[in-house]
C-alpha cells in the first residue's frame, strides 16, 4: 500500500510540475514536422514491456544516479524557465521519469530499460530554430545531388540555392515539401530496425547511420523524377507529384531502403540468439527502499514547483511607453504603421509590437520595421531568432548570416546581425538585434544565458527583438544596402531606447 501511494504521489506531483508545460507539447506534437511524437510514449512502454524479463532478480534502487538525475531535473527545469527554452524543460520531463526508473528498478536494470527510455526522448521535439536550420542545409544538399541525377540522365536544369530551373517547370525545394521533415521519423524507425531485425551493435549502428543520408538521397531522387515526368510527360503532372504524392511515396521507399539495408547486414552476423537474463514475475522482487525515495522525488518536484513560483512572484515589469504613439516621421523617412493578425499576434506572443514600412522622402526605397516588446519572457512567449520565421515561407533561402561590427560613420553605434535571403529575382537584407535590460545582443544562445541569469539576480525577463528589412535593387550591392539601414537605425535606435527600458 506504502508503494503504491509513494508512486501516486509522484505522479501527482510530476503533473502539476509539468501541467503548465504540456499545452506547448501538445501543440508541437500537433505540428506536421513532429506527429511521430504521438506514438513515441506508447511505442517506449511496448518496448519495455518487450524486454521485462531482462531486469534482474533483486530490483535494488541506484540512489547516487537517482539523485544525480534529479538534480539535472532541476536544472534544467529552472533554466528553461528561466531562459524560456521550453525543449529543456521537456529535457527535465524525460530526466525525471528517468530519476523514478533508477529509484524503483535500479542501475542495473538500465540493460533492459535503457533501450526503451532512449526511444522515449523522441517525445521531445527538436527547437523550431534547430529543425529548421537543419532542414534547410539538407535539402540544399538533396537538391545539389538531385541536379547532379538530371544531368547524368541528360535533363537540362540549373540551380540556384534551392531552387531548380528545369526550363518548363521551377521547382522551390522549400521545408514544407522538401521530403526533410521526415527526417526526425527516419532516424527513430531506423533505431528501432537496428534493434528488431539486427543482433549485432555495428549492424545496428550502420542502419542507423544510414538514416540521413538515405533521406537525402531519396528525396533528390524524388526531384530527378520529378523532372524526368516535366520533360516526357507533362509540366501539370510533374506539378502535382511533386507538391502531393510524393513525399509519402519517398518515405515508404527510404523504410523500403532501410528494412533491405538491415537484412542484408544480418548475412554478415552470426544467428546466435540474444541472449537475455531470465528472471521470475516482477512482482515477486524484493524492492528494499525505493518507496522511501520515490517519496522523496515526489517532495523534490513539488520544492521545484514552489521555488519557480517564488521567482515568479518576485518578478519584476518595468514601466515603459506604449509604442501606440511610436514617431512616423523619423530623419528622411516617412512611416505608415502596420497590425498584424490575430492569428500573427498569437504566434509572436509579445506584449507590445510595432511593425510599419518607412519610405525615404528623397530616394523613395522602403524599410520594414518590426520591434517586439515583452513584459516577461517565457517558453512559448519570448524573442527568438528570427531566421525560422523569415524562412518559413516564400520561398526565401538563407544565403549568409554574420555579425556586423559597429559602424558610427554611417550612423549605426552598435552590432547588429546581418541576414541575406534569395529568392528568383530577389534579394532582402536584414539586419536584427535583441535588446534586453541595457543589452543589445545578436547572438540567441548569449541571449539565453542573459536571460536566464538576469531572472535570478534582477528577477527581470522583459526585453524586445528589432528586426529592419531592406529589398535590394537590381545590381545593388550588400554593402550599399547595409549603409543605407545603418543611416536609418542612426535616427530610428535614438527614438527606440525611449520605449525599451533599460
Amino acid at each position: 500500500m506504502a508503494a503504491i501511494l509513494a508512486f501516486l504521489s509522484v505522479v501527482a506531483a510530476w503533473i502539476v510540475l509539468y501541467f503548465d508545460s504540456f499545452p506547448a507539447l501538445i501543440r508541437r506534437w500537433n505540428n506536421d514536422d513532429y506527429s511521430y511524437c504521438w506514438i513515441v510514449v506508447p511505442l517506449a512502454l511496448y518496448l519495455a514491456w518487450q524486454r521485462r524479463d531482462m531486469l534482474p532478480r533483486i530490483l535494488i534502487p541506484s540512489l547516487k544516479s537517482g539523485y544525480g538525475a534529479l538534480l539535472a531535473v532541476a536544472f534544467f527545469y529552472l533554466i528553461g524557465k528561466a531562459a524560456s527554452v521550453d525543449a529543456l524543460v521537456f529535457v527535465s520531463m524525460w530526466l525525471s521519469i528517468v530519476a523514478v526508473v533508477l529509484f524503483i528498478f535500479g542501475l542495473k536494470s538500465m540493460k533492459a530499460l535503457f533501450f526503451p527510455l532512449v526511444v522515449l526522448a523522441f517525445f521531445i521535439p527538436p527547437p523550431p530554430f534547430i529543425n529548421r536550420m537543419l532542414t534547410f542545409k539538407l535539402r540544399l544538399i538533396s537538391s545539389d545531388l538531385s541536379v547532379r541525377i538530371m544531368q547524368f540522365i541528360d535533363i537540362p536544369v540549373y540551380r540556384e540555392g534551392n531552387v531548380i530551373d528545369l526550363g518548363m517547370i521551377k521547382l522551390h525545394v522549400v521545408d514544407a515539401c522538401s521530403g526533410l521533415r521526415y527526417v526526425f521519423p527516419t532516424i527513430l524507425l531506423g533505431i528501432l530496425m537496428g534493434y528488431w531485425f539486427n543482433k549485432k551493435p555495428w549492424q545496428r549502428f550502420v542502419v542507423f547511420a544510414a538514416t540521413v543520408p538515405t533521406a537525402i538521397a531519396t528525396n533528390a531522387l524524388r526531384i530527378a523524377i520529378v523532372g524526368y515526368i516535366a520533360r516526357n510527360i507533362s509540366v501539370e503532372t510533374a506539378d502535382n507529384f511533386f507538391h502531393e504524392a510524393s513525399g509519402i511515396i519517398i518515405y515508404l521507399l527510404s523504410i523500403s531502403f532501410l528494412v533491405m539495408l538491415s537484412l542484408v547486414l544480418n548475412l554478415f552476423g552470426s544467428d546466435e540468439p540474444v541472449k537475455r537474463v531470465q528472471a521470475s514475475s516482477l512482482y515477486r522482487k524484493d524492492r528494499p527502499n525505493s518507496t522511501i525515495h520515490v517519496t522523496v522525488t515526489a517532495l523534490f518536484l513539488a520544492g521545484i514547483f514552489m521555488f519557480n513560483g517564488t521567482l515568479l512572484s518576485a518578478r519584476v515589469i518595468p514601466e515603459r511607453m506604449s509604442f501606440d504613439n511610436f514617431p512616423m516621421n523619423i530623419g528622411k523617412y516617412t512611416g505608415e504603421r502596420q497590425y498584424f493578425s490575430d492569428e500573427i499576434l498569437e504566434s509572436l506572443g509579445a506584449d507590445d509590437y510595432f511593425t510599419g514600412v518607412y519610405q525615404n522622402k528623397i530616394t523613395g526605397r522602403n524599410i520594414l520595421v518590426l520591434a517586439s516588446y515583452y513584459n516577461f519572457q517565457e517558453p512559448q512567449r519570448a524573442a527568438h531568432n528570427p531566421v525560422s520565421c523569415l524562412l518559413g515561407g516564400g520561398g526565401w533561402g538563407l544565403s549568409s548570416s554574420k555579425d556586423l561590427p559597429p559602424d558610427p560613420e554611417d550612423g549605426r553605434p552598435f552590432r547588429v546581425r546581418s541576414l541575406l535571403l534569395e529568392k528568383p529575382g530577389s534579394r532582402l537584407l536584414a539586419l536584427y538585434w535583441f535588446q534586453q535590460r541595457g543589452r543589445i545582443i545578436t547572438n540567441e544562445y548569449l541571449n539565453k544565458a542573459y536571460l536566464a541569469l538576469d531572472s535570478i539576480q534582477k528577477h527581470r525577463t522583459d526585453g524586445a527583438l528589432i528586426r529592419i528589412e531592406l529589398l535590394l535593387k537590381d545590381g545593388e550591392t550588400v554593402q550599399h544596402g547595409q549603409q543605407v539601414l545603418n543611416s536609418f537605425i542612426g535616427n530610428f535606435s535614438v527614438i527606440l531606447d525611449k520605449y525599451i527600458p533599460k
